[in-house]
């Protein structure tokens, strides 16, 4: 009687763990979107902590079993850490160690990350990983489309405002319409995935029902990085996976629900193109709202009764195929030979131009313009060619710009991941970083040959995931908007990991053959892991206390108790001593309190932390201003001026 008892329990603890998962992962992506993507630095180094405890607790209590991780996936976290170790080291040559060690934090999280994914997920459970990103990518694209068709339910937050008429395009919840966009895309493989491996006619139609929503999304932002980002997505998959068939008919409904749904939003001008707090708008958001929530349902019901009606496995003859890649090639080559490619080129190499007239969306999408991209990578390249080997240090392209960049613009990231990383670490960043990637890549590509059916579908939307992501971050700061980050890291982990990889089948040996080395190698690395993981929580936490204590010392300025503030001013200095922010809060206390020497003190050892912030030296010259020092005044004045000739602050002084 006891044991029918137990089978219950045993059953819901099963499931919980089942469904826990999916769940887990789902709201990790959401809410992480929905706090500005992550962005903010307390977010992403909060959020590193906490990855890093699930390993070291995971791997300490044995939440999971110490399986034998493959030389791909040591490879490439090998070299993901030694990318994160040579940001840490650019502390000692970069102009600002405070930025250079931030990035060495945000580094550690997508290692984190990798690692979590790596040494957590079984092969029984990677299909509820996935599940649960797609299911995440999803809740964004449905609270993204509420805020556009109801802008009054939800708080509208932006993390920039770096082109004219941007309030048009659709940003919430990332706060940033290409991070919206890009996110949407390389969430595609993973939605396509469930709908060729789903269990049922139900679970499959689900999968489809979000892709209409997704274009419409992509639409309002008129991203063109993320419809780039959705294209290359799905080619990858249907390209990598092995129910070729089953993914182009699954494209193909979802395909027609997309078109419906654009065609919905483009007769609604002032839903586009605003006014969005009109009357006119609010009417256009509720009808359109009940239009492509009827063309997802539509799409759903479409795919779950054809995939039933017409089984997967169904006979198609390889000629087929053949003729329509042909086909598909054939009319590829005619649609880039259309499109004009070098005057396209040219024309993208332009400086921007930020007059708009009539549909800003169509007129961006249909936009040859490259607002500004060229002329920033090529920024990047010119810091690359000064300090070619090592760089000017993580982080530097901000000062970097305002001091060489062409145009009258304020940006903080060159707006490529691997023309920035080669600005500001040089040869030698770009290879561990781009090695990790390749060799990712490569063992990913051997996973793909050696897997069959559902597993190998799992694999392509891993690598086609991970790749869209590899190329979006080639154009925009896909890097810095941390959730977009978290998922292609996921995915690579998954790709590389235990999760995906190959078993096969061997014959029977002695038990104890080989036992004792490849336990004692586990239980070393484990504990390696450990200690690295315990080693980086300290080195992460360090940031966020200092940053605890600097808007501490804030709210005691504006109390008027500057003995409280300078003293948690100093606290901060304690915790992150190579950090000018410290430096520079003791030096404002101080002038609040009208002791100048002591401001223009700090304030110089503020500089020297970071001599190419040219904020330091404007703060420096009214301090020494105000202290008497004129001629003083007037060096450090020109100097800011120097280091942002560009700023409205400087055009008239």
């Amino acid at each position: 009687m006891a044991v029918f008892e137990r089978v219950p329990a045993a059953g819901l603890i099963a499931g919980a763990r089942d469904y826990g998962i999916t769940v887990l992962v789902a709201l990790v992506v959401f809410f992480l979107a929905y706090d500005n993507g992550g962005y903010d630095e307390s977010t992403r180094d909060t959020l590193a902590i906490a990855v890093w405890w699930l390993v070291i607790l995971g791997i300490a209590f044995r939440l999971w079993p110490l399986v034998r991780i493959r030389l791909g996936a040591v490879v490439t976290g090998a070299l993901l850490a030694a990318f994160g170790c040579f940001t840490l080291l650019s502390v000692f040559w970069s102009s600002d160690a405070a930025a250079a060690y931030a990035e060495f934090t945000r580094v550690s999280l997508y290692v984190g990350v990798f690692t979590l994914a790596v040494v957590s997920a079984r092969r029984d459970d990677v299909g509820r990983w996935c599940d649960g990103m797609a299911l995440g990518i999803a809740g964004v694209m449905i609270v993204a489309l509420i805020s556009r068709f109801f802008p009054h339910t939800l708080e509208q937050r932006e993390i920039a405002q770096l082109l004219g008429g941007a309030q048009t395009r659709l940003s919430f919840p990332l706060g940033y319409w290409n991070g919206l966009g890009i996110l949407m895309g390389i969430g595609i493989p993973l939605l396509l995935r469930a709908a060729v491996t789903g269990a049922n006619a139900l679970t499959r139609g689900l999968a489809v029902a979000p892709l209409p929503g997704i274009v419409a999304v992509l639409y309002l932002t008129s991203s063109r990085g993320g419809i780039a980002t959705a294209a290359i997505a799905t080619i990858a998959f249907l390209l990598l996976t092995g129910r070729r068939w089953t993914a182009l008919a699954a494209v193909t409904v979802a395909g027609a629900g997309a078109a419906a749904a654009v065609l919905a939003l483009v007769n609604r001008d002032a839903l586009v193109n605003g006014p969005l707090d009109g009357a006119l708008a609010e009417s256009q958001g509720r009808s359109a709202t009940l239009i492509i929530g009827g063309v997802c349902v539509l799409t759903a019901l479409i795919f779950a009764v054809g995939s039933k009606a017409v089984p997967g496995r169904h006979a198609i003859s390889p000629l087929a195929g053949w003729l329509l890649s042909g086909a598909l090639i054939v009319l590829a080559v005619i649609g880039i030979a259309r499109a004009h490619p070098i005057q396209r080129f040219e024309a993208f190499k332009q400086p921007p131009t930020y007059g708009h007239s009539g549909s800003l969306i169509q007129q961006h999408l249909l936009s040859k313009s490259g607002n500004g991209r060229w002329q920033l990578w090529s920024s990047a390249i010119d810091e690359f060619k000064s300090k070619p080997t090592a760089g000017h240090g993580a982080g530097s392209f901000q000062s970097w710009w305002l001091q060489h960049g062409s145009l009258p613009t304020f940006v903080q990231d060159a707006h490529s991941l691997y023309a920035e990383t080669l600005g500001e670490l040089g040869i030698i960043g770009l290879l561990l970083l781009v090695g990790a990637f390749l060799s990712a890549l490569v063992v990913a590509a051997d996973r793909l040959v050696r897997s069959r059916d559902a597993e190998r579908a799992t694999v392509a939307a891993l690598v086609g995931t991970f790749a869209s992501f590899a190329v979006g971050a080639s154009a925009d700061w896909m890097w810095e908007l941390t959730v977009v980050s978290v998922v292609a890291f996921v995915a690579l982990g998954l790709a590389v990991g235990p999760a995906t990889a190959h078993v096969p089948r061997r014959p029977i040996a002695d038990p104890g053959q080989h036992a004792p080395t490849s336990t004692f190698a586990r239980y070393a690395a484990g504990a390696a892991v450990i200690i690295g993981g315990c080693l980086l929580i300290c080195a992460i936490a360090i940031p966020l206390v200092a940053a605890t204590k600097v808007r501490d010392s804030q709210r005691a300025v504006a109390r008027e108790d500057y003995a409280a503030a300078l003293e948690d001013a100093l606290d901060a200095r304690r915790i992150q001593p190579w950090a000018s922010a410290a430096y520079l809060q003791a030096a404002l206390v101080e002038e609040r309190a009208g002791d100048y020497g002591a401001a223009r003190r700090w304030i110089a050892r503020a500089i020297r932390r970071d001599k190419h912030d040219w904020q330091l030296w404007y703060v420096a010259s009214r301090i020494q201003t105000n202290d008497g020092a004129i001629r003083q005044a007037v060096r450090s004045f020109n100097r800011a001026k120097a280091l942002n000739p560009r700023s409205p602050i400087f055009q008239n002084g």
